[in-house]
């Protein structure tokens, strides 16, 4: 009897040592939810790190367009001042004192305002040269005061600043290099002309015609 008592025992004990222990079930709604706010966290810092990232992209980009903006350059031509020398030339050629007077206040005032910013160094000192000479001469021919005589030796010395000047920078249009020899005391002149017909500036309606082509520019 007492030998059975010890086995029953001893079999509860066996028994209740073999039963497996129930571990607490954990809750892993705080994980996700702790997850989830990492990764809202990750992705907004992404987006302000690519927006940011942009922004001097853009700074840049609109840096540049100002600076641009602020200093354009501008081509040089000298279909201005030729045509205001034209314009000076055909009043001569009508014995027009008065339409030269102005047309050399005209040619002055645009020699004046040509903008040279797009020529190098060493060409705008050519210019400047040139330029000093035209304005002189046509100061001269504005001052209305002298007789039309006096307004054609200037356009003589003009002339050939004028050639110079397309010479050295080009034009625009058709023109011609013309040649009176009876001016000056047989001397001769030249003058520039947008037309193929002789028309003398220097004689007007004494010897309108007289004189030839020396050069097409």
């Amino acid at each position: 009897m007492k030998n059975l008592f010890v086995i029953i025992v001893t079999g509860m004990v066996f028994t209740a040592c073999s039963k497996p222990k129930t571990e607490p079930v954990k809750d892993n709604s705080d994980q996700a939810e702790t997850a989830m706010t990492d990764s809202m966290s990750t992705n907004s810092e992404s987006q302000m790190s690519t927006t940011e990232s942009s922004k001097p992209t853009e700074t840049v980009a609109k840096t540049e367009e100002v600076v641009k903006g602020e200093s354009p350059k501008t081509n040089f031509s000298t279909k201005a001042i030729v045509n205001s020398y034209l314009t000076l030339k055909n009043a001569l050629a009508k014995d027009d004192s008065k339409a030269a007077a102005k047309a050399g206040k005209s040619l002055y005032e645009t020699v004046k305002k040509t903008d040279v910013n797009s020529l190098d160094s060493k060409k705008k000192s050519v210019y400047k040269e040139i330029a000093e000479s035209i304005e002189e001469n046509a100061e001269h021919i504005a001052a209305g005061g002298e007789t039309i005589e006096h307004q054609r030796e200037h356009f003589d010395m003009m002339s050939k600043d004028v050639s110079d000047l397309i010479d050295t920078f080009g034009s625009e249009g058709k023109l011609y290099k013309d040649f009176c020899p009876m001016y000056n005391n047989s001397k001769g002149a030249i003058w520039i002309s947008e037309k193929k017909e002789i028309v003398n500036p220097y004689m007007g309606s004494k010897m309108l015609s007289c004189g030839s082509i020396q050069k097409e520019l």
